[in-house]
C-alpha cells in the first residue's frame, strides 16, 4: 500500500493533465494502481483541475470576472450607441448584429468553474458505489 503523500503527489499530477506514463515514471507506481487511483479519487482530481484552471485564468487574465467585465463592458457601449441610432439605417443593422453576436460569445465563452464540498463528494462516491454493487449483483443473478 502506498503512502498518502504518494496519492497525494498522484491526484496533483493527474490534475495537471499528466499521463499516467509520467506520472507513473515520477512517483514509481505500477499503471494498474494509478487507474485504481484515478477512479477512486476522481472527485478530488476533478476539484483540483478546477483549482488549476483557476489558477491559469488569473494567471492570463483570463478570470471570469473579466471575461463577465469585458464583454458587459462592450454591450453596454454597443447598446448606448444603438440608444442613439436611426433603427431604418443598414448600420444600425450592424450594430444589432454586432451585439447579438458578442451576447451569443458570451454566453458561450464564459467558463463554468464548479467546486464540490466533502459531502457532495462523499455522497457521489457512495451513490456510485451502490449503483456497482446493484450493478455486480444483477451481473451474478445473470451469469448464476
Amino acid at each position: 500500500m502506498k503512502d498518502t503523500q504518494t496519492k497525494e503527489r498522484f491526484m496533483e499530477l493527474r490534475a495537471q493533465g499528466l499521463p499516467l506514463l509520467k506520472i507513473g515514471a515520477e512517483i514509481n507506481v505500477s499503471k494498474p494502481t494509478m487507474i485504481k487511483w484515478d477512479k477512486e479519487f476522481g472527485e478530488e482530481i476533478g476539484n483540483l483541475r478546477a483549482i488549476e484552471l483557476e489558477a491559469m485564468y488569473d494567471k492570463y487574465d483570463l478570470s471570469l470576472r473579466k471575461k463577465v467585465e469585458f464583454f458587459g463592458d462592450v454591450l453596454s457601449r454597443i447598446q448606448r450607441e444603438l440608444e442613439t441610432r436611426d433603427l431604418s439605417s443598414v448600420s444600425t443593422e450592424k450594430l444589432f448584429a454586432m451585439y447579438a453576436h458578442f451576447y451569443q460569445e458570451a454566453q458561450h465563452t464564459l467558463p463554468k468553474i464548479t467546486f464540490r464540498d466533502e459531502d457532495e463528494v462523499r455522497a457521489d462516491k457512495s451513490q456510485r458505489k451502490s449503483l456497482r454493487d446493484a450493478l455486480l449483483e444483477n451481473q451474478k443473478r445473470i451469469s448464476g
